[in-house]
C-alpha cells in the first residue's frame, strides 16, 4: 500500500511539485481521447482539482512492484458525482503510464 498511500497524501496535500517528480520522464497519461505528457498532466490536475469538492470512497484494488489499480468517487462543486477507476504502470520506481475512466453516477 506504499504507492496508494503516497497517491492519497499527494492529492490531499495538492502537492503538484512532488507529484511531477514522482512521474517518470517518459510519463504519458491516457484519458478517453487525450494523451498528456508529464507537464501537461500536472497542469491538468491542478485545474481539475479546483473544480472538485470531494474525493471519497477510496479503494485500492491492486498494488505490486509494477502496477497499481484504485478507484474513488469524485464530487464536483456542481454536485455531479463520478466513479473513477485509475491504473498506473511503473518503471524505474516512478509512474510511467496512467489511465483513468470516469463514469457519472449522479
Amino acid at each position: 500500500m506504499e504507492k496508494y498511500n503516497k497517491v492519497l497524501r499527494l492529492v490531499a496535500e495538492r502537492n503538484w511539485k512532488e507529484m511531477e517528480e514522482w512521474l517518470h520522464e517518459d510519463f504519458m497519461y491516457i484519458k478517453e481521447t487525450a494523451l498528456m505528457d508529464r507537464e501537461e498532466h500536472v497542469k491538468n490536475l491542478e485545474k481539475e482539482f479546483a473544480s472538485k469538492q470531494a474525493i471519497n470512497q477510496n479503494e485500492l484494488l491492486h498494488e505490486d512492484d509494477d502496477m497499481m489499480a484504485f478507484k474513488h468517487v469524485v464530487t464536483q462543486k456542481t454536485g455531479k458525482k463520478f466513479r473513477v477507476t485509475q491504473i498506473q504502470l511503473y518503471k524505474d520506481g516512478k509512474v510511467w503510464r496512467e489511465m483513468s475512466n470516469a463514469i457519472q453516477i449522479s
